[in-house]
C-alpha cells in the first residue's frame, strides 16, 4: 500500500507566508496539509485551510484538530462543508476531544460520550440527514458535502469509538511498534463490534519529529516530546511497562507552559525531563538526523501494514524541515 505524508505547523498569522510554506509543502512531496485550531495562537483553523488549498493545486487539507467544546458540532460541520466547496474533495475533518484551545481558556476537553456524539452528529449533518439537535425539527445542513470526519486519539475507548463511528483516525500513541499495534487492535475492535471493515478505514500515523544534525539537540527535543505522551496519556508508559523518571510532573508543568509538546521554553522543558533516556524518547517520537529518522519509520511501517498516511509534525519547523523531507524521506517511501 502506498504511504502518504502529511505534515502541520506553518506560517498562521501571515496570510503570505502561510500560502508560500503551503506550496512548498506540496513540492516536497506532502498529500496532506494539516492545521490545528488553536484560537489564541493560530488564527481562524477554516480561514486558514481556503488560504492554503487556494495557494495549491492538488494537495489536500485538513483540520487535526478541531474540538466539540470551542465549537458546537453543528458550527464545525458547516464550517467544513463551506471549505469543501471551495476545493470539493479536497478537504478532510480531523477531531478531537482538545487539548491547548481548551486548557488555555479555562474549559475542559470533551468526555468519551460528548465526542461520540460529536463525531456521530456531523457526520449525519455532512452527510445530509437530519439530527435531533433540540430544536421542533430534525437539523440539517443546506448545503451538505462529503467529507471524512477522521479521530485524533491514543486512549483505548477512543480508538474503539472512532472504529464504530469515524471515517478514520490518526493514532497519536507515539513511535514505537508495539504502540502501534495495540492502538490498531483497539481501532479494529471498534470497528468489528459495529459491523464494520476496519480495511475501509483512513488509518494515520502521528509522529512527533525532531530532525536535525545536532544530536544534543535531538536528544533535549525527544526527551520534552516523550515527558508530552506522559503528561496527556500515561497509560502509554505504562503499555511499555515504563516507570515516570522524572519530578511529579504536576510540579514541573508550574514552570513549563502551556505544556510539553507546546512548551514556549523547550531548553527549559528539556531540562526539566533530564532523566529521560534516550531509548524512551525514541519510543516516543523520531529523532535525528534525516537518515536516522528514516530508518525508524522503515521499522514503524513495517509493523503497521495497515497505515495509509504518516503526519510528521516538526518539532523543528521550517524550510530545513521541509528540505529534509523532499529529499531523504518521502522520496524513499513512494
Amino acid at each position: 500500500m502506498t504511504i502518504t505524508f502529511g505534515t502541520n505547523r506553518f506560517n498562521f498569522l501571515d496570510p503570505a507566508r502561510l500560502a508560500d510554506s503551503a506550496r512548498a509543502a506540496e513540492r516536497a512531496g506532502f498529500g496532506i496539509l494539516w492545521f490545528p485550531d488553536s484560537q489564541l495562537h493560530a488564527g481562524d483553523v477554516f480561514l486558514n485551510l481556503v488560504t492554503a488549498l487556494g495557494a495549491t493545486e492538488r494537495v489536500r487539507a485538513g483540520t487535526l484538530i478541531v474540538n466539540p467544546v470551542t465549537r458546537h458540532p453543528s458550527v464545525i460541520a458547516a464550517s467544513i462543508a463551506a471549505v469543501d466547496a471551495r476545493a470539493p474533495g479536497r478537504v478532510l475533518l480531523g477531531i478531537s476531544q482538545g487539548d491547548t484551545a481548551v486548557w488555555q481558556v479555562g474549559l475542559t476537553p470533551a468526555r468519551l460520550a460528548a465526542m461520540e456524539r460529536a463525531t456521530r452528529t456531523i457526520r449525519a449533518l455532512l452527510a445530509g440527514a437530519g439530527v435531533d439537535l433540540g430544536w421542533s425539527a430534525p437539523s440539517r445542513l443546506d448545503q451538505p458535502r462529503p467529507v471524512p470526519v477522521i479521530v485524533a486519539c491514543g486512549g483505548p475507548r477512543t480508538l474503539r469509538m472512532a472504529g464504530r463511528e469515524a471515517d478514520g483516525v490518526v493514532m497519536r500513541v507515539g513511535a514505537d511498534p508495539e504502540l502501534l499495534r495495540w492502538a490498531y487492535g483497539e481501532l479494529c475492535a471498534g470497528a468489528r463490534a459495529a459491523g464494520r471493515d476496519p480495511s475501509s478505514l483512513f488509518v494515520a500515523l502521528h509522529f512527533h519529529t525532531v530532525i536535525t544534525n545536532d544530536a544534543a539537540l535531538a536528544r533535549a527535543r525527544g526527551r520534552v516530546m516523550a515527558a508530552g505522551y506522559y503528561e496527556v496519556n500515561p497509560r502509554l508508559w505504562r503499555v511499555l511497562g515504563r516507570e515516570w523518571p522524572c519530578a511529579p510532573i504536576e510540579e514541573i508543568l508550574k514552570t513549563v507552559r502551556p505544556d510539553f509538546h507546546h512548551a514556549a521554553d523547550m531548553e527549559l522543558a528539556a531540562r526539566a525531563v533530564a532523566e529521560i533516556p534516550d531509548e524512551i524518547s525514541r519510543r516516543f517520537c523520531l529523532m535525528g538526523a534525516a537518515g536516522e529518522v528514516r530508518g525508524q519509520l522503515d521499522r514503524l511501517l513495517a509493523a503497521a501494514p495497515w497505515a495509509r498516511h504518516v503526519v510528521l509534525q516538526p518539532n523543528l519547523p521550517g524550510r530545513e524541515f521541509i528540505a529534509a523531507c523532499a529529499a531523504d524521506i518521502i522520496p524513499h517511501f513512494s
